[in-house]
């Protein structure tokens, strides 16, 4: 991504979040001014941020967020503009829709990250082969796959596994792919089309099983990125609101780094970064 690479046996990369989407979980990460993106941007940089992750659409299967493929695209390039103005740093473009990566492209866009792993918009692949630019592929079930589990690890490893063969039916290069198992997007029921749709177990038994068989996905011989930082389980699990779910989300990113990921999405970036620091002291 850029001058950063990910890769599954080198250094932890932390990825951190910027939102333009006014209706995202985590309050703190929606920046909408010029100058408190620019701000941010540095914020990250200063605490140890290797590549920033830019979203324009929330796509929280709780949420009805769908919006218009050109305001995704304007509040995309108004974020990405400014952040340009003040760094080079690695950008990646949060969005499932090619029009909006392909709306970006000169401004320097690195990376994309399409939690339908390339399944929801069929041209996003060509897209990425095109511009020659690293995708992060989230693990989901598209309405053609047949999947009858409850998206456990066997259940993510194989939906993964379907992005990664649309990937190379593409030409995408296999070192331009990243794998990531979608924490908190599989749920019984949701109201966008971005959710994996589960039976049996209950969504955050779900997320606690990948999270605690993680290492299982290095057999797909791909980086593993994980975005856990204060997601919905935590609440689940603890009563906790968005706010106190800083503990909690470290310790799991940290069990997952330990057990081989090696992308870590974050809107903790200092704090994610010292945890990191202190593992590779250990090590």
């Amino acid at each position: 991504m850029g001058n950063i690479s990910v890769t599954s046996y080198g250094k932890t990369r932390i990825m951190g979040i910027i939102n333009v989407s006014p209706e995202s979980f985590y309050k703190d990460s929606i920046k909408h001014q010029e100058d408190e993106i620019q701000d941010t941007i540095l914020r990250m940089q200063n605490n140890g941020v290797d590549i920033v992750d830019v979203g324009g659409m929330s796509t929280a299967p709780y949420l009805k967020t769908l919006i218009p493929k050109d305001l995704e695209s304007k509040r995309l390039h108004n974020a990405i503009s400014a952040i340009r103005q003040i760094s080079n740093i690695p950008i990646s473009v949060d969005t499932v829709r090619s029009d909006v990566i392909q709306s970006l492209l000169k401004l320097d866009v690195n990376a994309i990250n399409d939690v339908t792993g390339l399944k929801y918009d069929k041209k996003m692949p060509i897209l990425a082969y095109e511009q020659d630019l690293p995708v992060i592929l989230g693990a989901y079930l598209s309405d053609r796959e047949n999947l009858q589990g409850d998206g456990d690890i066997q259940d993510t490893i194989s939906l993964l596994a379907e992005s990664i063969r649309i990937a190379k039916k593409c030409k995408i290069d296999d070192d331009k792919l990243i794998i990531d198992p979608s924490i908190g997007f599989f749920r019984k029921d949701g109201l966008n089309p971005f959710y994996s749709k589960t039976l049996g177990m209950d969504w955050y038994v779900r997320d606690i099983d990948i999270i605690a068989n993680i290492k299982l996905l290095m057999s797909l011989k791909k980086p593993i990125c994980v975005s856990i930082s204060r997601k919905s389980f935590i609440g689940s699990l603890f009563g906790l609101a968005v706010e106190d779910r800083l503990i909690p989300s470290i310790i799991a990113e940290m069990y997952s780094v330990i057990n081989g990921a090696s992308l870590v999405r974050t809107h903790n970036v200092k704090e994610t970064k010292q945890a990191i620091d202190m593992l590779e002291v250990i090590n």
